[in-house]
């Protein structure tokens, strides 16, 4: 074989690594570049803002000003990269590389220009932010190109197809158990990291895999309408297939998602969902039943890939919760009380509570897996009162605080029984302020949720007995 009977076979391999390797490098450069540069400890992960401080006082001055400019002439770039990879490739892989690149980009844009509390977050989070946004942009370019990487799935043997799911599964796991969005060494103890699980993955990724899941559906019901085979069964799996969507997010709505869906998100999903079939639909219809059905095939192993690992951390990160605030959290509570009864104080640290016998070990908040965080209750002493704290997935943070006598002084009145309700506050490192209403019982203040606060002392949690929604 000679030379130039090889190099066009060359080229067109190499065309594609190119052009993602251009793609990554723009997308690289507006984070180093635009991305704020930190006052101390500048390290090979930290933007430079070098380019910001270039375009100041000039003419191009508006582009780091104007938001719209900007995404023009900054974003423009790497969509044309992004979609020339995407067109000649057929490697799943690189395609969500791609598309991991233009959100990326669309995300440091969004943070790095204008002005406001955009700007502030950057800069607040620093180098968190930018690997937050990276994180984020890459599990939503994943889910939108999981028919693709579901297809190259299905063509592995079994060895393969477990060896790629097991990591990026326990990936998703972890992420939903041991996520949490406090961190004592960034300003308010708030983290950014959560933006991933809540986004990403809860929001974006589960509204992705149910939308997959009704095109499956959908191109299964048409595969049999169009072998002209049990087309009732056909209508069924359509109708099915448009009603998924909408039905998953009624369910979410009931405390899986971290919002409550409203009409303009049924009618999007809906809208989606017809679109999406048709443009699946277009150009095995014209080829017939088989390749209806394969296409179904993979829009449904994608959705569940994508589905299954997401609902199963969730459920283990509420069973974590709801373990951690009503049941070892209530150990520790339960043996404080005894300790109050006996001293009229409380002890310094709960490891008193060991040595006095009321415990026979301090519990560990069952909160992600111990051996990535082995992060423990947090407990603060006032004499007559406490704080035990921990952080729980989301932007949660739940605390507790005994219940109060009514002569004012703190004390916890006698045989006073530990509160078991709460208020949404999934922000607040501390519990949620308590008045007294009309008839002398302790109300939640102005932003707590709906849950009664705790006994009639005023014993009161600072999160509900479920995780709350975050908006």
């Amino acid at each position: 074989m000679t030379a130039g009977a090889v190099r066009p076979g060359a080229i067109r391999r190499a065309l594609p690594l190119v052009l993602l390797a251009l793609a990554v490098g723009w997308t690289a450069l507006l984070h180093y570049g635009l991305g704020p540069r930190p006052e101390l400890g500048l390290h090979w992960w930290s933007p430079r803002g070098f380019l910001t401080r270039a375009l100041v006082g000039t003419s191009w001055e508006t582009l780091i000003a104007d938001r719209s400019a900007g995404f023009a002439a900054f974003w423009t770039p790497v969509l044309v990269l992004a979609a020339a990879t995407w067109l000649t490739t057929r490697s799943a892989l690189m395609r969500a590389a791609a598309v991991t690149a233009v959100l990326a980009s669309a995300m440091f844009l969004f943070y790095a220009l204008g002005a406001g509390i955009t700007q502030v977050a950057w800069n607040l989070f620093h180098w968190r932010a930018s690997a937050t946004m990276l994180a984020v942009a890459a599990v939503i370019a994943c889910a939108l190109v999981s028919p693709w990487l579901a297809a190259r799935w299905l063509e592995l043997g079994w060895p393969a197809r477990v060896a790629w799911f097991v990591p990026v599964a326990f990936v998703v796991l972890a992420i939903e158990r041991n996520v949490t969005g406090t961190n004592a060494r960034l300003p308010f103890a708030i983290s950014p990291w959560p933006a991933v699980q809540v986004f990403a993955l809860e929001t974006v990724g589960s509204t992705i895999a149910s939308l997959l899941a009704g095109i499956g559906l959908g191109l299964f019901g048409l595969s049999r309408l169009r072998a002209r085979r049990a087309p009732a069964l056909g209508l069924l799996a359509l109708a099915a297939g448009l009603a998924l969507p909408l039905g998953w997010l009624w369910l979410g709505s009931s405390g899986l998602l971290p919002m409550r869906a409203g009409r303009p998100l049924y009618v999007g999903a809906g809208l989606l969902t017809i679109a999406g079939l048709a443009a699946a639909a277009v150009r095995p219809w014209r080829r017939g039943a088989p390749a209806l059905e394969r296409r179904a095939l993979s829009a449904v192993t994608a959705a569940l890939l994508l589905g299954l690992p997401l609902l199963a951390g969730e459920a283990w990160a509420r069973l974590d919760y709801s373990r951690t605030r009503d049941v070892y959290a209530q150990r520790i509570i339960d043996a404080l009380q005894k300790y109050y009864a006996r001293e009229s104080l409380y002890p310094e640290t709960l490891d008193a509570l060991v040595e006095a016998g009321d415990l026979p070990a301090v519990p560990q908040p069952s909160i992600g897996f111990r051996f990535l965080d082995d992060t423990g209750f947090s407990y603060q002493a006032f004499g007559t009162s406490y704080l035990l704290e921990f952080a729980a997935p989301r932007w949660v943070q739940c605390a507790y605080n005994p219940p109060y006598s009514d002569d004012g002084e703190g004390a916890p009145a006698d045989g006073a029984a530990p509160a078991t309700g709460g208020a949404s506050s999934p922000l607040s490192a501390a519990a949620a302020p308590t008045t007294r209403g009309d008839s002398g019982q302790p109300e939640v203040a102005a932003g707590g949720g709906s849950e009664p606060s705790g006994d009639s002392l005023g014993g009161a949690w600072s999160c509900p007995q479920s995780p709350p929604e975050l908006w």
